[in-house]
């Protein structure tokens, strides 16, 4: 999905034009954020860069004006593209966006505000990669319209998995790997009836696998940390998950009951 230039009205002798206090979010958005690559030279606050609709990594909707996409993803773990202290808070005013893409970059010691409950359109958010810190916000249960939630290979992401990612009903796509999540897996996830990946491996996560979760149906990816408890009559409930295409786990220990 392509999020930068810009998008073409139904009248064809005019460009929409970006909403002067979304411009704004974004110009303070981009304050405090170290751009090595000047990958943000577009994001200027002169007349001569004026639609915000046109800066690199943005798409609005070609009726209302609003941004709905905001991508500023990295090239790759040892190419970030911006670092510093990200303020997610600074794009509250941005209450369209849909898609909202800051991965493989490195926010060092930046939280996962509680506060981003208030983008309640969002359909996709990815924080994978970017140094993300602290815990899971309960929050993010409120993103009822999500169908992508990727917060994995973030060292300094810690704390339990909030039961309150069970309303996120649907949700597609849920990784939570590479993390120091602990604690144990919620039950509530079972909710995610419209789940077909999850990936909770390399983390600190203990316990028993909650059985509920065989009754995910379309679920074909399910990737586990290895000190899961998950023992051979478990076989009988994983077997109801009949788009399973991947599983990987390793067992924590063999237990006949």
């Amino acid at each position: 999905m392509h999020a930068a230039g810009p998008i073409i009205g139904l009248n064809n002798s005019a460009e929409i034009k970006c909403i002067e206090r979304e411009r704004q979010a974004l110009l303070n958005f981009k304050h405090g954020l170290i751009d090595a690559y000047d990958m943000l030279s577009t994001w200027r606050d002169d007349e001569n860069s004026t639609d915000c609709c046109k800066w690199k990594g943005i798409r609005c909707d070609h009726i209302t004006a609003h941004v709905t996409i905001l991508r500023l993803r990295g090239s790759n773990p040892q190419s970030r593209f911006f670092r510093g202290a990200v303020k997610i808070t600074s794009l509250f005013a941005l209450q369209n966006i849909q898609h909202l893409d800051l991965s493989y970059n490195s926010f060092v010691g930046s939280h996962i505000p509680q506060l981003i409950a208030s983008l309640t359109n969002l359909r996709y958010l990815n924080l994978s990669f970017s140094a993300s810190s602290g815990s899971i916000p309960v929050q993010l249960g409120s993103l009822t319209h999500l169908r992508t939630l990727d917060l994995s290979n973030n060292a300094f992401l810690c704390g339990e998995i909030p039961y309150q990612l069970g309303n996120l009903i649907r949700l597609r796509y849920l990784d939570l790997s590479n993390n120091f999540l602990d604690g144990e897996l919620p039950y509530r996830l079972a909710n995610l009836s419209q789940l077909r990946h999850l990936d909770l491996s390399q983390n600190s996560l203990s316990g028993a696998l909650p059985f509920q979760v065989g009754n995910l149906p379309f679920l074909h990816t399910l990737r586990l940390p290895g000190n899961f408890d998950v023992k051979p009559k478990d076989a009988k409930w994983l077997s109801n998950l009949s788009s399973l295409t991947h599983l990987a786990f390793k067992a924590k220990r063999v237990d006949p009951s």
